[in-house]
């Protein structure tokens, strides 16, 4: 037990005090049925069912009377916290004194109910005789369970938390992902359009207005993880349209994403980096047109994304930059061990990222166990 639990007699509700009864009759009841087997194995004095129903009934529902006593007086002086002899103090007195006083309150119900053949005086002193030792027991185990009970929700309560601080860590390491991708991604639009100026003013005005709508677009999705593949080539097209100010007929970009997959979920912003991966390093360095696609499909309970690129392929000493890093990271924190990430060289030329993730139409769950960092250089390519 902890200091400052609540009080039962003011904090349980209905349900407490319904289960507390539940239980108090259901035990009542199992006594009931374990004398009147004894009584017919002993062939001896006997009881009616009433008398035995009526005499253990009422026996552990006083009990179910005096456990929120029992509840409050172990919260109030926990045993085991700190020094306890200052709880002792109030507890062994409680040990010797509630079972009289149950006997006591038990004795007064059957005089109650049978005062001609149960004097008060005399049943109590008989049952002091014969039931007090039982009694022991029982404050004892009552004592006992309301600790078990207590401890038992302590331990709920704080994994519970445990869990909301790993779901605030989680998405907090989410956000920042997702953060590190607008700068980064501003910097290079506005980089196409700073160079666009200077050929095309009408073309950069057009640009400039793109991504206004674009910048308001993704402020107005902040905060969410997850959003449909439709909605992200939505977003997607919205980039492309820039890029296609500054390259013109240099650049296509082939979307091929049948109508059953556009329902799946997706990390929100998570194409843009590699489709603009993409155009940087496959089709903006070549004087020839290039093409960059972007395909889906179902492959069982996992969806299958590719961006691919006709453009050079791979470097020799390849190295993975923020673009890369960043959605490796937040597919790790989003869905655990359940995806992957790969990139090949094509043939004759070319690059392609293929991202595997869980196939669902539903919102994400983060994941507690990825522990993948976004890289730490700004200037890192691919």
């Amino acid at each position: 037990m902890l200091n400052g639990e609540k009080n039962p007699f003011t904090s349980w509700r209905w349900k407490q005090w319904l289960i507390l009864f539940g239980v108090s009759t259901g035990i009542g009841l199992l006594f009931v049925f374990q004398n009147y087997v004894g009584m017919v194995q002993e062939k001896g004095p006997s009881y009616t069912w009433s008398e035995l129903l009526i005499g253990l009934l009422s026996y552990w529902y006083v009990w179910a009377i005096l456990f929120p006593c029992i509840v409050w007086l172990g919260r109030r002086f926990p045993l085991g916290a700190g020094p306890s002899a200052g709880a002792l103090r109030w507890h062994i007195p409680a040990f010797v004194f509630v079972p009289v006083l149950h006997i006591a309150i038990y004795s007064l119900f059957l005089h109650a109910v049978d005062g001609a053949e149960r004097p008060f005086l005399a049943t109590s002193i008989a049952l002091m005789k014969s039931g007090l030792f039982f009694r022991y027991l029982t404050y004892a185990f009552l004592l006992a369970t309301s600790y078990s009970i207590d401890y038992y929700r302590h331990y709920r309560e704080r994994e519970l938390r445990a869990s909301r601080l790993e779901a605030t860590l989680v998405e907090t390491r989410l956000q920042s992902l997702r953060n590190q991708i607008h700068p980064h991604f501003l910097f290079n639009t506005l980089n196409a359009i700073s160079s666009l100026m200077h050929r095309d003013v009408d073309a950069a005005d057009e640009a400039i207005a793109r991504l206004a709508e674009l910048l308001r677009v993704t402020l107005e999705a902040d905060g969410t993880q997850e959003v449909t593949l439709r909605q992200e080539l939505d977003m997607l097209g919205q980039y492309v349209e820039i890029e296609k100010l500054r390259l013109g007929d240099r650049l296509t970009v082939d979307v091929r994403v049948p109508p059953g997959e556009a329902a799946a979920m997706v990390p929100s912003m998570v194409l843009q980096p590699l489709v603009e991966n993409a155009i940087r390093y496959g089709v903006a360095t070549r004087s020839t047109p290039g093409t960059v696609t972007v395909s889906a499909r179902r492959d069982g309970d996992e969806m299958e994304i590719r961006v691919t690129d006709d453009g050079p392929g791979l470097p020799e000493g390849y190295t993975e930059g923020i673009g890369l890093g960043n959605t490796r990271a937040r597919l790790a924190q989003l869905y655990g061990a359940r995806h992957s990430v790969s990139v090949a060289g094509e043939t004759p030329g070319g690059c392609c990222v293929t991202l595997r993730i869980p196939f669902r139409t539903d919102t994400y769950e983060p994941s507690t166990d990825g522990t993948s960092e976004p890289p730490e250089d700004p200037d890192a390519h691919r």
